[in-house]
């Protein structure tokens, strides 16, 4: 614990230049690259599947959210530098804790769907396991959900770990 002035403002000049070049500020840097880039075609494209699936179930269209992305991709590149695939992360934060930590709020009821795939049409795989799936299925069509985000990153062994969450915003 700092002392002194000097100390305190060394301190924060260390913790500032520490957060800086941190893993988490390259990784958030990473993410806002991508959500542009490298996967945004098999996202769209995969928010199109879901809607139609939805659409077959009389269900409303499900919205994008720049937000809602920015946490589905952020979960996505963490498993995949970190290798595991799960809703905890091994620190134990689940879909609400990080929504809640990126900032939205007021949504009512929230899930996420997560899948891992190295298949040629990798969409087509998860949308069909998701279905597969009793809770992922009941997650993707659950009517009160009306806001989603997706991110999809690529793990070391070259497969495409997604991300989808589901949120319901009143209207």
């Amino acid at each position: 614990m700092p002392r002194t002035l000097v100390q305190g403002v060394a301190f924060l000049i260390g913790f500032w230049i520490a957060l800086a070049v941190s893993p988490m500020t390259v990784k958030l840097a990473r993410a806002d690259d991508a959500i542009t880039t490298r996967y945004a075609d098999l996202e769209a494209r995969l928010l199109s599947e879901v809607n139609a699936v939805r659409a077959r179930h009389h269900l409303i269209p499900l919205q994008r959210s720049a937000d809602l992305d920015r946490v589905a991709l952020l979960h996505s590149l963490d498993m995949a530098s970190r290798n595991y695939l799960s809703h905890h992360s091994p620190e134990g934060t689940n879909p609400v804790d990080r929504i809640s930590r990126s900032g939205l709020s007021g949504f009512t009821l929230a899930a996420e769907n997560l899948g891992k795939t190295n298949r040629p049409d990798p969409n087509r795989e998860i949308v069909d396991s998701w279905l597969a799936s009793p809770d992922h299925r009941r997650n993707l069509l659950t009517p009160p959900f009306n806001t989603t985000g997706i991110g999809i990153a690529s793990a070391p062994d070259g497969s495409l770990i997604y991300t989808q969450v589901y949120v319901t915003f009143p209207r």
